[in-house]
């Protein structure tokens, strides 16, 4: 359901609301500005990033959410803890197959979305025309090997080139598959477009998935987290679950349905909460009993 206050839960903790925080620093992208490079970021350390933004976009949201700086310790600690307050929260993300290998259809986009970067930037190279490409992935029994992502690319950026070399000045539209055989065997389409006049050119990934339901996937988000609650909690009274539909990728898309509002999941965590910015969504959930020895 759409995020309310409830009063059994209000916990105003007006001891943490005397020093509102701000983010004032930005992570780095690697990309170059004016004369200096900025440096790229760890794997770990952009996550952090990303997490701290989810949080801070939460907080703006959650009036129940102190708004004083957070703290993001290691592990085995929650990602956030509010020390203050004795609240802590544990960050996951909204991820179609999620599980304890990570999201399959994750992994792809991720991958996907590099080859048609990679792919632009090998067309651009040489050719300045102003396009819109979308490629299409309709395969996905495997995923691309690192040592394929660069053929893959050139593979991509040929293709593009050549329809754009023979077909130039027209209004022309490419979608099927090719017969460069790796990229039929990702089942990759392309659509072109020109864009009239000096713009920019977009390039995207296209993918197809079939979803479960909504409420599957969010149990199995609680159930992954399940585990670890025992441990969180020596380092906090409260402790929260916050899970992230990233709108940056197609597998984590959140689809509110009405009778979410009237489920109540299984699940330790005291409040569980869903972030589709700018949307909050809380779920209802039931304390799982301790388990006897």
């Amino acid at each position: 359901m759409k995020w309310e206050a409830k009063n059994e839960a209000t916990r105003a903790r007006k001891d943490c609301r005397a020093k509102p925080y701000k983010k004032t620093a930005t992570g780095t992208t690697g990309i170059w500005s004016g004369a200096l490079k900025s440096i790229p970021m760890t794997k770990d350390a952009a996550k952090r990033d990303k997490e701290l933004n989810w949080l801070l976009s939460f907080q703006s949201r959650c009036p129940e959410c102190p708004p004083t700086r957070p703290q993001q310790p290691d592990p085995p600690k929650p990602d956030i803890l509010f020390p203050e307050c004795g609240l802590g929260i544990e960050i996951t993300e909204y991820s179609l197959g999620q599980g304890k290998e990570g999201s399959r259809p994750r992994q792809h986009e991720t991958v996907h979305q590099r080859i048609t970067r990679a792919a632009q930037i090998e067309y651009e190279a040489s050719m300045n025309h102003s396009l819109q490409v979308s490629v299409l992935w309709t395969i996905f029994t495997a995923c691309p090997t690192t040592h394929q992502e660069k053929s893959i690319a050139q593979a991509i950026a040929r293709l593009v080139a050549t329809n754009t070399t023979t077909r130039q000045g027209t209004g022309f539209v490419d979608w099927g598959p090719s017969n460069n055989p790796l990229l039929q065997e990702y089942g990759v389409e392309v659509k072109i477009y020109p864009i009239g006049g000096p713009a920019p050119s977009c390039w995207s990934s296209v993918v197809c998935f079939s979803f479960p339901e909504e409420a599957l996937r969010i149990q199995t988000a609680l159930d992954e987290k399940e585990s670890k609650i025992a441990g969180y909690r020596q380092f906090c009274r409260d402790l929260w679950l916050l899970i992230i539909a990233d709108r940056a990728f197609f597998s984590s898309q959140f689809s509110p349905h009405p009778n979410l509002s009237q489920m109540t999941f299984a699940s330790s965590f005291d409040r569980v909460f869903l972030l589709d910015e700018p949307s909050i969504h809380e779920f209802k959930t039931e304390q799982k009993p301790p388990k006897t020895a």
